[in-house]
C-alpha cells in the first residue's frame, strides 16, 4: 500500500507572496509611471501621428477621385439639398406663424387663420390647407400625428373640441387610446 504525500503548505511564502502584490508591486508599478510620464506625451505623439497622417493622405487622395469623377453630379446635388433646405425653412416659418396665431387666439374660434398666398382676399388659402393639413378639434395638423401626439393636444381642449376629436376618430382612425383618453377627459369636466 502506497502512502500518499500531503502538500507542505509554507506560510512564509504566503505572506511574502502577500507582500509582493500588495506593497512591492503597486510601488515599482508607481515608480514606472513617474520615470516615464514624462515620455508619455511624445510617445502617444510618435504612435498616433504616423497612422493619422496616412488617414488623412487616403481621405484626401479619396475626395479628390470623387470630385474629378462626380464633381458635376455633387454640384448638382448641393443645388437640390440648397432648394430642399428653402423648402423646409419655408415650411418651418409657417409652422411657427400658425403656432403662434393659435396661441395669441386660443379658444377664439372667430380669429382669422394666417394666409399662405394672398389674392386681394379672393380664394385665400390658409396655412393648414397649404401644408395639407387638416385642423380637428383647434388640433392643426391632426391627421399627420400619432396617436401619443394627438394625446398630448388633448388636455387643452374644451369640450366640444373634444367632442370633434372624437367624432372624426370614430369617422376616420378609430384608435382606441385617443378614443379613451377623449372620453375621460370628457368624464373628469362634466
Amino acid at each position: 500500500m502506497a502512502t500518499q504525500e500531503t502538500p507542505s503548505f509554507d506560510f512564509d511564502d504566503l505572506k511574502q507572496e502577500g507582500v509582493n502584490r500588495l506593497v512591492f508591486q503597486p510601488i515599482g508599478l508607481l515608480a514606472a509611471v513617474v520615470r516615464t510620464l514624462p515620455n508619455a506625451a511624445e510617445e502617444g505623439r510618435r504612435v498616433v501621428e504616423g497612422p493619422l497622417q496616412t488617414a488623412k493622405f487616403v481621405g484626401d487622395m479619396a475626395a479628390g477621385v470623387m470630385k474629378a469623377k462626380y464633381g458635376a453630379q455633387i454640384s448638382d446635388l448641393e443645388g437640390k439639398v440648397s432648394d430642399v433646405r428653402r423648402t423646409v425653412e419655408g415650411a418651418a416659418d409657417l409652422v411657427i406663424k400658425t403656432a403662434q396665431s393659435r396661441v395669441g387666439g386660443f379658444g377664439a374660434d372667430s380669429q382669422p387663420h394666417p394666409t399662405a398666398t394672398d389674392h386681394d382676399g379672393a380664394g385665400e388659402a390658409t396655412v393648414h390647407e397649404a401644408e395639407g393639413s387638416e385642423t380637428v378639434g383647434g388640433i392643426v395638423g391632426y391627421e399627420s400625428m400619432t396617436a401619443a401626439e394627438v394625446i398630448s393636444h388633448l388636455d387643452g381642449l374644451t369640450i366640444v373640441e373634444l367632442g370633434e376629436v372624437e367624432a372624426f376618430e370614430l369617422e376616420h382612425r378609430r384608435r382606441r387610446t385617443v378614443l379613451g383618453r377623449v372620453s375621460k377627459l370628457r368624464e373628469e369636466r362634466h
